[in-house]
């Protein structure tokens, strides 16, 4: 029987995971705060603003917080199911990344975002989806 070993340790249960995770939902927040914070001292035109816009901090920390469960669950199936579950993770990762945005460039612009909004909103994507993926497939280490 051949033995597959890995470049990142497999979560080793519950706790692992949730502290994995926690620390890429934080590093994900953070990052994407700050990215926020600099578009708006940038004083930049992003098309949208009021209780509609994805740039305010609610709607930021929450739709990370719920990223972060997601590839948490992911990932959680991935090791009971397949031998290559950080591989396999990284791969959905990328995948899930690319339809996510389909919004941004397909319906963004009808709700009234301008061009610097959706490329605000891939920046904030990407500031979320690096540590989140990073943190859960075990490339950091806490």
């Amino acid at each position: 029987m051949a033995t597959i070993s890995s470049r990142y340790p497999i979560a080793t249960g519950a706790g692992d995971l949730t502290r994995r995770t926690t620390g890429g939902v934080l590093v994900g927040v953070v990052a994407a705060l700050v990215v926020s914070a600099i578009v708006t001292t940038l004083g930049l035109d992003l098309g949208v603003s009021g209780a509609q816009s994805p740039f305010g901090a609610v709607p930021i920390v929450m739709s990370t917080v719920v990223s972060g469960a997601g590839a948490a669950v992911a990932y959680a199936v991935l090791v009971r199911v397949t031998d290559r579950p950080v591989r396999k993770f990284t791969v959905l990762s990328a995948g899930v990344f690319v339809v996510m945005l389909i919004p941004v460039v397909a319906i963004a612009p009808s709700l009234g975002l301008t061009a610097v909004g959706q490329g605000v909103l891939v920046l904030l994507h990407v500031a979320v989806a690096v540590p989140l993926v990073a943190f859960v497939a075990g490339a950091v280490r806490l």
